[in-house]
């Protein structure tokens, strides 16, 4: 784990209604065509009601993850839901959503190229480096959101 996959985990672990689990096998499911995927972060956010796969990256070329997007369904989202865990029973239902943290400079040409995927946020790693740049309810808890 980099320190950029430590800011988002230190990002994501801030919010007190959100677990989560880091580099989750998903493993390839030969009938089904799915999964073979290990995202950086599997968050479950229990306020929401929602399973947000995160994905960090520092490359200056979105090319791959644009692929793994396009690819999210069978990727990630049907994996998770047929997952051997007691907790899949009650996120099975869930909203399933990505959350990419990516370079500062690359979030508004990748937001505007996956407009159309509404379950994809983009955040900008410069957003979650440093926690006096987070934004904070008045009862100084930290609002976090992966959307």
């Amino acid at each position: 784990m980099d320190r950029f996959e430590e800011a988002v985990m230190e990002y994501i672990s801030a919010d007190p209604n959100c677990l989560f689990k880091s580099q989750m096998n998903l493993p390839y499911n030969k009938e089904s065509d799915s999964g073979g995927s290990l995202p950086d972060f599997v968050v479950i956010n229990f306020k929401e009601k929602c399973v947000y796969v995160v994905e960090v990256t520092t490359a200056s070329n979105t090319n791959g993850i644009v692929k793994k997007i396009s690819e999210r369904e069978t990727r990630w989202y049907q994996p998770l839901k047929e997952y051997d865990a007691d907790w899949v029973n009650f996120t099975r239902t869930w909203e399933h959503r990505v959350c990419l943290f990516i370079r500062p400079q690359l979030v508004d040409d990748l937001s505007l190229s996956l407009s159309e995927c509404t379950d994809v946020s983009i955040k900008s790693l410069g957003e979650v480096m440093n926690p006096w740049e987070w934004e904070w309810d008045d009862r100084n808890q930290p609002v976090n959101s992966l959307r």
